[in-house]
């Protein structure tokens, strides 16, 4: 994968909180998540924009009769 070098002011604290999160102190990994995240985030947003009520499915009960029962 290609990479870009990007110089970014970010705040201090909100870097180390996830950085936290992640378990990692790799700054690229922390910034690549997160854009994965606001992609993913936004891609999904703007799916359920283009979608009305009317064109997804109603809530589906899940056939539970197989599952091993105790007590």
């Amino acid at each position: 994968m290609i990479k870009e070098k990007i110089s970014a002011t970010v705040d201090p604290q909100r870097l180390a909180d996830a950085k936290a999160l992640l378990s990692s102190d790799n700054t690229s990994a922390v910034l690549n998540a997160a854009l994965d995240a606001l992609v993913e985030r936004e891609r999904e947003r703007q799916w359920l924009e283009a979608h009305t009520d009317a064109d997804l499915p109603g809530e589906v009960a899940p056939d539970l009769s197989d599952l091993p029962w105790h007590d």
